[in-house]
């Protein structure tokens, strides 16, 4: 299968579905991580245009770890929005990763970007199989009925999962992805006062609880019109 995990910034991939997505790489499964935005913004001290280059790096080191393919969006830090010309650049990202699975932001996520990434992606799901839409760079992939799974929250705040993915034996894979963003290891500790390693740790070890094992991975599946399934297929 085609897998496909959207976010908004680097990091976010390894911070909220590292450990799935090693799962799935590990099964044989391609895997592609398509970072929406360039990071630019990232950091109080660094200014943009070489924070981008250094968080691009960062991500597609991270992504190596696992063989996973990164597709690296460009829309600016903090610019995201719900617009004609953005959700033209989700469709082919879209089409470029033709996904059999896809995760995504929770559209009740703490932050801007990942909402409007959350809604692109819902938005652009349909058209990317249709051939005619105008202005696009790729061409339509299978209309397919890929299933659509949107990540924990960081904190978990307002999420309530409705399936998990057992990622004890993935934990320090996961950790071994996010510790490659090393630029916003200080950057999350002077903006907002977290530690990242603490935050992950914290985090699939409630959802663990809930689940059943020592660490976990929590995702509500969208269900809509012709993207219900029969069976279950998260790793």
């Amino acid at each position: 299968m085609n897998i496909l995990c959207v976010v908004a910034h680097p990091d976010d991939a390894e911070i909220l579905c590292a450990g799935t997505l090693a799962r799935y790489a590990q099964s044989g499964h391609t895997v592609t991580i398509a970072v929406f935005t360039d990071g630019s913004m990232g950091d109080a001290v660094i200014k943009p245009a070489e924070l981008s280059v250094i968080r691009e790096k960062e991500a597609r080191a991270a992504a190596g770890i696992i063989g996973a393919k990164v597709i690296w969006g460009g829309i600016v830090d903090e610019h995201v929005f719900p617009d004609a010309a953005q959700r033209l650049r989700m469709i082919d990202i879209m089409r470029e990763a033709d996904p059999d699975v896809i995760f995504t932001h929770s559209p009740n996520d703490y932050h801007p970007d990942h909402r409007y990434v959350s809604q692109l992606v819902f938005d652009a799901y349909f058209q990317k199989g249709l051939p005619h839409i105008p202005g696009q760079q790729m061409a339509a992939c299978r209309f397919g009925k890929a299933q659509m799974y949107y990540m924990d929250n960081l904190g978990g705040i307002g999420f309530a999962p409705t399936e998990y993915v057992n990622i004890t034996e993935t934990f320090e894979i996961k950790k071994q992805m996010l510790r490659c963003h090393k630029s916003q290891f200080e950057a999350m500790k002077d903006l907002a006062d977290t530690n990242l390693l603490d935050m992950i740790e914290v985090q699939a070890r409630f959802r663990g609880m809930a689940a059943g094992c020592c660490y976990a991975e929590g995702f509500t599946r969208l269900d809509a019109f012709q993207r219900g399934l029969t069976s279950r297929i998260l790793p």
